[in-house]
């Protein structure tokens, strides 16, 4: 059984203060997030640590339990990780994480370039733009590249790519004899955006920009947080209109490739491109100076033939 360290802080900080937001608080991060990482160590354990009321959160027989072992593991991976730095000498890794959600072919980018670095850096993934920011605000990663908007204040960010929107429709779909469409274009068709569904932000977001177009008729066609090949199964079934980023080279883009669909992009007039960013703690001011770097490197990168 693996268990997740970072869990198990945030047990111990929901332990001392037996209050979901005061916890949150400590951790610097938000409620939701730090009750979806409780949940899932409970899952991992195997049972509650917690009894939560309106009024009170209380530690379970096996919450009680499993405090003190927890505290104590703890210590000794802080003990070893002081350790390990004084017997090397070497520098702690910056810890560089990205949305699983960002164009494949750009994570792919990303990864070359954080491991071409001149200083230690780990790479990660850890799901949506929620969770990157989650781990930035929790001190867990030093850098995160995430989606725009942002809603948390204690975050700075830069911009290193704008993808254009895109829609995706079935070979033969009357908007498929087109190379280029207008938002607008899709009133009175059944929407997909299931792209957008692990951020609940862009999802609201998207779905009140649709609506403010006139496009009310959004449907959901999976369950899961990825399920890209479901979406294009139904898709390519019910004749739906897949609203999606414009990255033919991405996994996604690939999917939506011919003969079976037609990946067509929307008119930057009528519909804003995606925005992708670094994002940075704004209490941690020397993690820009590598924000800088990065971006810079990514910008060559991409220019390169």
């Amino acid at each position: 059984m693996g268990i997740d360290i970072t869990r198990l802080r945030y047990f111990v900080a929901v332990a001392d203060e037996l209050h979901f937001k005061r916890a949150a608080d400590r951790l610097m991060i938000t409620p939701p997030p730090l009750s979806k990482q409780i949940k899932l160590l409970e899952r991992e354990l195997g049972g509650p640590l917690f009894e939560r009321n309106y009024h009170e959160v209380r530690l379970t027989p096996l919450g009680t339990q499993l405090l003190e072992p927890a505290r104590d593991i703890l210590r000794r991976v802080d003990d070893l990780s002081a350790a390990a730095a004084r017997i090397t000498g070497a520098a702690a890794p910056v810890r560089i994480g990205a949305t699983a959600y960002a164009p494949s072919d750009f994570l792919a980018l990303l990864e070359t370039t954080v491991a071409a670095l001149p200083v230690p850096a780990e790479f990660s993934l850890p799901g949506s733009a929620a969770e990157v920011t989650a781990k930035l605000v929790s001190g867990n990663l030093d850098i995160g590249l995430i989606h725009l908007p942002s809603s948390d204040k204690r975050l700075q960010h830069r911009v290193v790519a704008r993808y254009p929107g895109a829609i995706a429709v079935r070979y033969d779909d009357p908007l498929a004899a087109h190379d280029l469409v207008t938002i607008e274009a899709l009133r009175d068709r059944d929407v997909v955006i299931d792209f957008a569904r692990p951020n609940p932000v862009v999802l609201a977001g998207l779905t009140r920009s649709l609506n403010a177009r006139g496009i009310t008729r959004i449907v959901r066609t999976t369950n899961q947080l990825g399920g890209e090949l479901e979406m294009a199964t139904q898709v390519f079934n019910r004749q739906l209109v897949a609203v999606v980023t414009y990255a033919p080279a991405s996994f996604i883009g690939r999917i939506f490739s011919p003969p079976e669909f037609k990946l067509i992009p929307i008119d930057e007039s009528t519909w804003a491109p995606a925005q992708i960013a670094l994002a940075w703690v704004t209490a941690q001011p020397d993690a820009e100076a590598l924000v800088d770097q990065l971006a810079g490197e990514l910008e060559l990168a991409r220019a390169r033939p």
